[in-house]
């Protein structure tokens, strides 16, 4: 087994199929036990669509007769619960004066069988027993004991087996867990503080794809994407590209790059909004900033620096005075409050960055072990 990719995430393995086989071998021994000899004919209510493979390996070890019932119910949207159970198709048949077994793929909080348990006093059911593949017993709410378990498992987001991630991994026929190792890093520093440097070493050793707006723009303007397209006109037009599609050139680069452990921001977010439009962007994934890494140099040293630079790369305009206070200055203006906004988060670390390449180094790699 190998880690899988859903969308935008990477799943690793969890459980193999043999071990569902054994535990789907004891649920049905158990229920076996409970009802064979019975006179009447119980019903398999199977929860639509997370329990189908469940249900079909189920129904055939069980030695007594048995009709089934589908019933589709929905509480999550992509990863995250709504807390709001809602009946999607109703019941493909009666439950009246029938005894039931409801057959769920996995259990957490119980709101979803709480309504299941009044749904079925409310058809006439005689009797609800609850089985479930997999059980999170320290989410679950409820009094009612569940009466058949396949495994107890901790509460983590799974797929495979029956579970999907928004549509995907149903058909895997084992079981994978969420690899939620991915990292979100912010590089902060002023021109000269050496971020570019800092930026391709912090890539390397920690597998992180490095994201600078500047580059992302003019990579997806030279690819022809949409959202390139839209910033070429834009630029063209002597305009400024709007937040909205920087933005969404990132999201895009969170969602199709692959093999990587985390991501690198670099120049972005550079406003309080932006700040706040990528906690909306990682939340959806639920996911958050992991660290923000600011590069810490006094203003003498930035103009030492940036006047060494621009006397290099031959660009006199840049080694002015008034030029090079007036990048300090917006500097500040614009990283100031996004200090105090990441300070509140717990996020911020700021990294002392007077020395030579291989001691700033360092440090930042000690912090980033940390992280």
């Amino acid at each position: 087994m190998s880690n899988i990719r859903l969308h935008d995430k990477s799943f690793r393995p969890f459980i193999d199929y043999e071990k569902i086989e054994e535990a789907i071998d004891q649920v049905a021994i158990k229920i076996n036990n409970d009802f064979n000899g019975s006179k009447d004919v119980p019903v398999l209510l199977c929860v639509l669509n997370g329990s189908i493979l469940f249900t079909a390996e189920l129904m055939k070890r069980l030695t007594f007769n048995c009709e089934i019932v589908c019933i589709k119910l929905s509480s999550y949207v992509g990863m995250q619960s709504t807390g709001e159970v809602r009946d999607i198709i109703g019941m493909t048949g009666s439950v009246r004066g029938k005894r039931v077994i409801v057959v769920e793929d996995i259990i957490d909080s119980g709101r979803t069988i709480a309504n299941l348990i009044k749904m079925m006093e409310a058809n006439g059911a005689t009797e609800t027993r609850i089985c479930t593949m997999l059980f999170k017993p320290g989410c679950y709410k409820l009094d009612k004991k569940i009466d058949y378990v396949g495994m107890n498992i901790p509460d983590d987001f799974i797929v495979g087996f029956g579970l999907d991630y928004d549509g995907l991994g149903r058909n895997f026929k084992d079981i994978y867990v969420l690899d939620n190792n991915m990292k979100y890093y912010i590089l902060f520093g002023p021109p000269g503080a050496g971020k570019g440097t800092q930026a391709a070493s912090m890539a390397e050793r920690f597998n992180l794809c490095h994201i600078s707006t500047g580059d992302l723009l003019r990579g997806e303007m030279a690819k022809g994407s949409e959202l390139g397209l839209k910033a070429k006109a834009l630029i063209e037009g002597g305009n400024l590209v709007p937040d909205e599609i920087v933005e969404g050139m990132i999201e895009n680069k969170f969602n199709t790059v692959e093999g990587v452990s985390g991501f690198l921001l670099d120049g972005f977010p550079r406003t309080i909004a932006q700040a706040e439009a990528l906690d909306r962007m990682l939340a959806k994934k639920g996911e958050k900033v992991s660290g923000v890494v600011s590069l810490m140099i006094p203003d003498e040293m930035i103009k030492e620096r940036i006047r060494h630079r621009a006397a290099i790369e031959g660009r006199a305009d840049d080694a002015s005075d008034e030029t090079i206070a007036n990048r300090i200055k917006t500097y500040h203006e614009k990283t100031e409050p996004l200090v105090e906004f990441y300070k509140k988060t717990g996020a911020y670390n700021e990294i002392d960055g007077i020395g030579t390449i291989e001691e700033v180094r360092d440090r930042i790699s000690a912090l980033m072990e940390k992280i």
